[in-house]
């Protein structure tokens, strides 16, 4: 019997080249260990089933970038009329990724609609953008790099910067400009852009909040931490990485505002500025995935409606389709 699951999972992307696989042109039935959806379905071979075990990602992020709670959906098929259970798929990936010492954690998994698509059914993605600044007051040592400053706990967990006059009441006053629905093509990676592709999407809200390093016994550090949580139901390529890299442009005063406005009601790489720097992925969190409850729940004798046209649209935030 054939069912098909949604899985929960957290992973550190450091050492991947991507959450997804490369497509090649033997198809997509093969092995890649450097990838979130390759290692996933390693995994999954284990469990022996019928089929082979395609994942679905809910969303595809860049090498370097990390998950908090990413999602993907998966068909296993075993003899007769059992399936496998939710909680034994869980043990048994989680012992794989311990065993190999691969840095994916799955949080849990459940079994879902035949027709369910953890990518087109997913309601609303947050992303976390982790900056810290380097504090003012802070005197550095002659020919010493701002690199001895770094938490070992944070290396590539954070965007650490030296910025003068960093004024984070600018970035606020930002990001009121970029919340809506826009076309985000300036803010979009040049070298990935389609004509018949649309990069309208919609920003439901940007969050600029206090941040906080991860070892908390830290009594003085020498970085003050912001947070930026970006929320929407899609992104397209590099947006995220795009939208911050502007942000810090406008809060160190090399760039106004309202500026954004002109990026965003003149979609083109021409309206992009090149001193504007597109922020490394090591700050970058994949929080959370909502899906509508109901559409979770399994029933045989109901079937979930199909995500519309226009929910299909291309969610590729910080994503790769074929190269990072």
């Amino acid at each position: 019997m054939k069912a098909r699951y949604l899985t929960f999972f957290s992973y550190i992307g450091t050492t991947f080249r991507s959450s997804e696989k490369i497509w090649l042109k033997e198809g997509k039935h093969y092995p890649d260990p450097q990838s979130v959806q390759g290692l996933m379905e390693l995994g999954l071979q284990r469990l022996k089933s019928l089929n082979y075990p395609s994942v679905t990602l809910s969303s595809r992020t860049d090498g370097g970038v990390h998950a908090l709670n990413s999602s993907a959906h998966f068909d296993l098929e075993r003899f007769g009329s059992n399936i496998y259970e939710p909680t034994g798929i869980t043990y048994n990936l989680n012992k794989f990724f311990y065993k190999n010492d691969i840095s994916i954690i799955v949080k849990k998994c459940l079994r879902v609609p035949d027709n369910f698509n953890a990518r087109y059914n997913a309601i609303r993605r947050t992303y976390l953008y982790r900056l810290a600044v380097l504090k003012d007051d802070v005197q550095l040592p002659e020919n010493v790099g701002m690199a001895s400053c770094i938490p070992i706990e944070e290396w590539r967990r954070c965007y650490f910067v030296r910025l003068q006059n960093f004024n984070i009441d600018l970035m606020r006053e930002a990001t009121k400009y970029l919340v809506g629905y826009h076309d985000f093509t300036t803010f979009k990676r040049f070298g990935k852009l389609k004509q018949y592709k649309h990069n309208r999407r919609e920003i439901y809200s940007i969050d600029v909040k206090p941040g906080q390093p991860l070892v908390s016994s830290c009594s003085n550090p020498p970085f003050t931490y912001w947070d930026v949580e970006i929320q929407g139901r899609a992104f397209v390529h590099n947006q995220i990485r795009r939208m911050m890299g502007t942000l810090i442009s406008v809060a160190t005063e090399k760039l106004p505002p309202e500026e954004i406005k002109v990026m965003l009601q003149v979609p083109s790489k021409h309206s992009w500025h090149n001193f504007i720097q597109n922020c490394p992925p090591d700050g970058l969190y994949l929080a959370n995935v909502e899906y509508n409850p109901e559409d979770l729940v399994y029933d045989e004798n109901i079937r979930i409606h199909e995500p519309t046209q226009d929910r299909k649209c291309d969610n590729d935030s910080e994503s790769v389709n074929q190269t990072v």
